[in-house]
């Protein structure tokens, strides 16, 4: 049973370290720190289990507290999963508002009026000198 629980909660982490450590009196320590896949859950999902108790103790209650953990484990995950997606679509939403606006408030494009005259241009006469170029004829 025990080696099936900590399968359960490996199977949404990238590692799993079990600790034990000796305390007073014949106590035992047993730290159970997973590792998640996504280095961005590290901090969300990386909190240890941490029991403390006699061998007797933790014989009985050990795996019950272990699939506990697992199951709120695996709930923050899926919610944490769920607030991201909820955010990406928040920022699409946003995005596509955003370029909407920006086009309604785009000037309208500007057509030439239209020339009473005759569509000949016009050549400037030389008066006594050089001609320059003229970037806006």
């Amino acid at each position: 049973m025990f080696f099936q629980e900590l399968k359960s909660l490996l199977n949404g982490c990238a590692a799993l370290a079990v600790t034990l450590s000796s305390g007073r009196e014949g106590a035992i320590t047993v730290t159970v720190r997973p590792t998640p896949k996504d280095a961005k859950d590290a901090e969300a999902l990386a909190i240890p289990l941490v029991l403390t108790g006699t061998a007797e103790e933790l014989d009985a209650q050990f795996v019950g507290l272990l699939q506990s953990y697992a199951e709120e484990h695996q709930s923050l995950a899926e919610q944490l999963e769920a607030t991201r997606n909820i955010l990406e679509a928040a920022k699409k939403d946003a995005s596509k508002k955003a370029e909407g606006a920006i086009r309604k408030s785009a000037p309208a494009k500007m057509t030439p009026a239209a020339d009473d005259d005759n569509d000949e241009t016009e050549t400037p006469e030389v008066v006594g000198g050089q001609v320059e170029d003229n970037l806006f004829a």
